[in-house]
């Protein structure tokens, strides 16, 4: 007869994921590695997301999210102009006018602060205390429960939360900034799942449709950003016109993955 996993299992194997991938990805961000900050700022998402979905597995964190929230923004300062200057190359081909050289130099110099923050000790001891977290956590009594007795009503809490998330759209008065903040709660559902998939099939389920869903807002998230940019800075109107029929494809697409929720 197999054992029921504790629920304290699966969710610190899965912070102990987070935590190398932080120490693993410092190095690389500072030699501005391709993809080096999307995979730190990530990380340092997820391991946020869990602390605030699973905190009362640990009697103590010896780290504050709002110091992981500092992080994840640092790096989206050089992430959100990276992911614009990848999206503009695709579509441009050789073609580099001077609108575009100037987003590539903005990204350049923005590793410059990031460089620093990275080599801060603020940054240092925050590292240091989510590897002292991973290495020896301080349990509560609920993390030695039964797996599915204390992380499956989480789990299900998070589902309602996304389903009332994508239900706001529909009357929003701002429907982008709508399906923005359902993207977020595709991502909480979709970590919060993840962390818990010493549920078995049920949990690995729904964290593939939230990633989906995810993955499917933040196509028109990136084409709001993408066509604002334009119109700010880029006197090219073929190219976003381009931008907004791609949008309106997403958004086409983004409804019907309600519709099927």
């Amino acid at each position: 007869m197999t054992a029921t996993p504790n629920a304290g299992t699966g969710v610190h194997a899965y912070l102990t994921l987070q935590v190398e991938a932080l120490h693993q990805c410092r190095e690389p961000v500072m030699d501005r590695e391709p993809d080096a900050v999307h995979r730190m700022r990530v990380a340092t998402r997820r391991l946020r997301s869990l602390l605030s979905t699973y905190s009362g597995l640990y009697t103590e964190i010896p780290f504050s999210r709002r110091r992981l929230r500092w992080l994840a923004d640092e790096l989206g300062e050089v992430r959100d102009l990276e992911v614009l200057r990848m999206r503009f190359a695709k579509k441009l081909g050789d073609e580099r006018p001077d609108w575009f050289n100037a987003l590539a130099e903005q990204e350049t110099l923005a590793y410059g602060p990031l460089i620093q923050t990275c080599s801060r000790e603020r940054t240092l001891k925050l590292l240091k205390a989510a590897e002292r977290l991973a290495e020896s956590p301080d349990f509560s009594p609920a993390a030695a429960l039964p797996a599915d007795a204390v992380l499956a009503p989480i789990v299900a809490a998070s589902q309602r939360d996304l389903t009332r998330a994508l239900e706001d759209i529909a009357g929003a008065a701002d429907p982008d900034e709508a399906r923005h903040a359902a993207r977020n709660a595709a991502k909480r559902t979709r970590y919060t799942a993840e962390a818990a998939t010493v549920l078995g099939e049920s949990a690995e389920t729904i964290a593939a449709e939230a990633k989906k869903l995810q993955n499917r807002f933040g196509k028109c998230q990136d084409d709001v950003v993408a066509i604002a940019y334009l119109e700010t800075h880029a006197p090219d109107d073929a190219l976003l016109e381009r931008e907004r029929r791609a949008h309106a494809k997403h958004l086409a697409r983004v409804d019907a993955a309600i519709e099927l929720s």
